[in-house]
């Protein structure tokens, strides 16, 4: 007596690319043509599902992790019994990488699977010498078709790269102008706002700071905005702490294309020049930026002598009865005092008697060097190896490959060079720009009067930035048992 044949089981292996509100939607109408499929060549019993958002090329950044479990599962002949069904809509939604593809064609002739491919109407056995070349040849040319698609894309990126032309979402601060290239809007040019313009200059300006005044915090200007009703023209929010931050460390601002690792200028009008801007990197990269950009400051050097037991800031303790002049204090175990009047007279002086900091700012050849940086041999030899290795750079450029893998070398040399031009011009920007304490304070004779009338937090903004390892050195008092004796110049320790 003849035995009814068991019902195959079918999987589906649904993917797409994702795009603006379409994921959902797209995969959910495979699944539907895929059932009506299921009536047309099965009948099927539908097992579980494997499904992937993002692209199948292998350009893709995004990994397919249900893609890997499938081809885990057929390697391993856990996707099921042999005659299972693997259902996909499209032969491109499989693989867009002729290797990949013929070796997922390989698990399924190995494990006794069919393909069914729903847009063809067809159910293909790669144990079947015909079926199994029409499955790669259809992989070969979805992979074709995928690599035409980067080249154009490629092309176009480029394109906009050499002529500077601005990409992604539009910086605060400018306006776009469109065309459309190949049917779609595309950016040319951007210029300055009239009216947000003014208040990216102003954020810079705020929380550079000047001589004469302090570093201002990004915080309060946060919040004097929201007070003042400044919004994101995009989204009509208002500017977080950490929004304004990243608009101090975005290269737009100095007409810097970037994209993809790569800087380039740009074909707009920039809105800071280069010195404040790195100026204001150097700023926010300084760790002891919070010690002095606090508002409510009442001392020039708290925050800035160190205990030297511990290492914590020392604050200051008003007088009492017993001490009856005001000391700074350890602030965090109470290790040590220093008497304050004879410490700022040692760390700052005056105008008759010039402490530390004032003949530092007083000096005649402090202001040259501030005005005049000279270029040193390091700097000079920096920027003939970033000529060299453009030459090279340019060189491989201008190549015109034969082969995939001749494209693929050039491609990594070039990634390797672009990479190494950067490194180098960090550096030649840190050795070539100029002192920071140019735009806090105007050094030079004088400096003892020009102290006096400039506001606390302007003066310990500088104090911190001489008193540190890298300038003055940072001052550590000690307590007087290991200390040559009690006087000021003695108990401090000077830590470079």
């Amino acid at each position: 007596m003849a035995t009814a044949a068991a019902t195959p089981t079918a999987r589906e292996y649904l993917r797409v690319s994702k795009g603006k509100g379409r994921v959902a939607r797209s995969i959910t109408d495979q699944h539907k043509d895929n059932l009506k499929a299921g009536q047309e060549h099965g009948p099927w019993t539908w097992g579980e599902p494997y499904a992937d958002t993002g692209s199948a090329s292998k350009f893709a950044r995004k990994t397919r992790d249900d893609f890997d479990r499938l081809m885990a599962d057929l390697e391993s002949k856990e996707f099921g019994e042999p005659g299972t069904v693997l259902v996909l809509w499209e032969i491109s939604r499989l693989a867009r990488e002729t290797l990949m593809g013929v070796s997922l064609v390989n698990a399924c002739e190995n494990g006794g699977y069919r393909i069914h491919v729903t847009s063809l109407g067809h159910t293909y056995d790669p144990q079947n010498y015909g079926d199994r070349h029409s499955l790669i040849s259809g992989i070969n040319d979805a992979e074709k078709e995928a690599r035409l698609l980067s080249v154009r894309t490629l092309r176009g990126v480029n394109s906009a790269l050499d002529e500077g032309r601005p990409h992604g979402k539009t910086p605060f601060g400018y306006a776009r102008d469109y065309e459309l290239i190949d049917g779609r809007p595309r950016p040319v040019c951007q210029y300055p706002h009239p009216e947000d313009a003014p208040l990216v200059q102003e954020l810079f300006r705020r929380v550079l700071g000047g001589p004469g005044k302090a570093p201002e915090p990004i915080r309060s200007v946060a919040m004097d905005w929201e007070r003042r009703g400044v919004v994101s023209r995009q989204s009509g929010a208002t500017f977080s702490p950490q929004n304004l931050r990243n608009m101090l460390m975005r290269k737009a601002y100095v007409g810097i294309r970037v994209h993809g690792g790569s800087e380039r200028p740009g074909n707009w009008e920039p809105l800071i020049d280069p010195e404040t801007f790195e100026a204001v990197q150097r700023l926010l990269a300084n760790p002891e930026r919070k010690t002095y950009t606090t508002a409510n400051v009442q001392y020039v050097l708290t925050g800035t002598l160190r205990c030297d037991k511990c290492g914590g800031r020392m604050g200051v303790k008003k007088g009492t009865k017993r001490q009856i002049r005001p000391a700074y204090a350890c602030s965090a175990y109470g290790h040590l005092r220093i008497d304050k009047a004879e410490t700022d007279a040692f760390l700052i002086g005056d105008a008759e008697h010039p402490g530390v900091i004032l003949a530092y700012l007083s000096r005649p050849d402090v202001a040259a060097g501030l005005s005049a940086p000279g270029d040193s041999e390091e700097l000079t030899a920096l920027r003939a190896d970033i000529a060299a290795t453009r030459t090279t750079l340019e060189a491989f450029e201008a190549e015109d490959p034969e082969t995939p893998a001749e494209a693929r070398i050039i491609a990594r040399k070039i990634s390797t060079l672009e990479t190494t031009i950067r490194e180098m011009e960090e550096r030649e920007r840190a050795l070539s720009a100029p002192n920071p304490l140019a735009s806090m304070f105007d050094v030079g004779p004088g400096a003892a009067e020009r102290w006096a009338a400039t506001e606390v937090t302007a003066q310990r903004a500088v104090a911190a930035f001489l008193l540190s390892p890298a300038i003055l050195g940072q001052p550590h008092v000690r307590p007087v048992s290991d200390s040559p004796s009690e006087a000021v110049p003695d108990r401090i320790r000077w830590a470079r």
